[in-house]
């Protein structure tokens, strides 16, 4: 929210979203305090070991972040003005707008959420190991490109204009059992820079659409991969007569992925962890 003056070598971070924390993560920096420290994260107890949970990123604890006395906050552009330099009094606050956290449909087909990245590692002192994990990743995403077919001889041979994804969540929801995250998303945006195709109901200027029974035809593809929140919420849309009628339930070719990967850590360490599953379930599956 303007200009800023944050130390060379922060020591004490404080992170108040899940993207953050990712970042962090990543770039191997362990904040002393985060918000969102839910248990359907994927991050292991060795890397959350020895955060302080302070809220909810809606809810920071203000009194919480106070006692650990960081030198550095990080957000993701939920504060409003007031709260912001509220913390501020506390430390230097650098907060990102939400479509640079790769979660609201502002955030363009740049895929903001890799500006959120080094915004981050900035702030952390961090530029240049961010930028050779971008690169890293950017070679991962030509890999599973050339693996799934890009300039082979024949047509065929090339399984990325074969193969449209679904993206989908499945809730406990009596109305609205079933949400389809669009490429405007964070998870969408990686999968269409993967190259991969979104069925023509799927193909709108949007983050997410949500659904009702009746609409399941709408998450029908070729490959489905499926998030639960909570666990086993799929269970609720399967005895529907619609679910045995979808072409990707009947070819059996729908994937459970991570919940706090592929929609909460939306930052480098989700994006590849997404990576990882599509070269598992997408290239491990022709093999």
């Amino acid at each position: 929210m303007g200009e800023t003056c944050v130390p060379a070598n922060p020591q004490r971070v404080v992170v108040l979203d899940t993207s953050p924390l990712d970042a962090a993560l990543t770039l191997g920096f362990k904040p002393i305090g985060s918000t969102n420290l839910n248990d359907w994260l994927s991050y292991s107890e060795e890397q959350l070991d020895g955060i302080t949970e302070i809220g909810s990123g809606d809810q920071p604890n203000v009194e919480a972040i106070l006692r650990l006395q960081p030198d550095l906050i990080l957000d993701c552009g939920r504060l409003d003005q007031q709260f912001y330099e509220q913390l501020s009094r506390i430390a230097p606050t650098v907060s990102n707008s939400m479509d640079k956290c790769g979660s609201l449909p502002e955030q363009g087909a740049d895929i903001s959420w890799k500006q959120g990245f080094l915004n981050f590692a900035e702030a952390l002192g961090k530029t240049e190991e961010a930028t050779q994990l971008l690169d890293q990743y950017h070679q991962r995403i030509r890999e599973f490109q050339q693996q799934m077919g890009v300039g082979a001889a024949s047509a065929k041979e090339n399984r990325l204009k074969q193969t449209d994804v679904s993206l989908v969540a499945a809730y406990d929801d009596s109305t609205q059992p079933a949400r389809i995250y669009l490429e405007n998303s964070f998870m969408g945006s990686v999968v269409a820079e993967a190259g991969l195709l979104r069925p023509p109901a799927q193909q709108k200027d949007d983050w997410v659409m949500n659904l009702s029974f009746e609409r399941l035809d709408l998450i029908d593809a070729d490959v489905m991969f499926v998030v639960e929140f909570p666990p086993d919420s799929l269970k609720e849309i399967q005895p529907h007569p619609l679910w045995s009628q979808l072409n990707v339930v009947k070819q059996g070719r729908i994937y459970p992925v991570h919940y706090g990967t592929w929609v909460a850590e939306r930052s480098l360490g989700g994006a590849s962890r997404i990576l990882d599953d599509l070269f598992k379930h997408l290239l491990e599956e022709k093999s």
